[in-house]
């Protein structure tokens, strides 16, 4: 199977909430409309610190990547992180989600990154397989977040 990635463009805002959606209900995530439907129009308009791209797979829709671009002293300089990640189950198993770690890895040495970030639960194993074997690692770091006003 053949995957390929294309940015995308503001008429793919439908397109890409169903994915979103389609990625929360497999990983038990709380889709909240208010919260992320405004996040998706603002990536659908495009915006200079966050790529994304739908991922097809014979040029039908099979997931998304998300990368957002930012800076840590720590880490050397502009970094990234791939926000979301996600295939449709009819597309795992596939060599889809090494073919977008290897995507990722070309647009990050495009962007001039010197780091590229990623979180995945514990309990998924598969998928920190692919990331180990495309030389991620634990940083010994806890992702810590909070809520800021719009």
């Amino acid at each position: 199977m053949k995957f390929t990635f294309r940015p995308i463009t503001p008429s793919d805002r439908e397109l890409i909430e169903e994915l979103v959606r389609a990625y929360y209900a497999f990983d038990g995530l709380t889709y909240d409309p208010t919260l992320h439907g405004p996040a998706l129009d603002q990536l659908a308009q495009g915006d200079p610190a966050v790529k994304i791209w739908i991922v097809e797979a014979d040029r039908e829709p099979a997931g998304y990547l998300i990368l957002t671009i930012g800076f840590s002293m720590y880490y050397g300089g502009k970094d990234g992180f791939i926000d979301e990640l996600f295939l449709k189950d009819a597309y795992r198993g596939k060599g889809g989600g090494a073919e977008i770690m290897r995507f990722a890895d070309e647009q990050a040495k495009e962007l001039g990154l010197a780091y590229l970030h990623l979180e995945v639960t514990e309990t998924n194993t598969r998928a920190r397989g692919i990331y180990e074997r495309r030389g991620f690692a634990p940083t010994g770091h806890m992702l810590m977040s909070k809520r800021t006003a719009l």
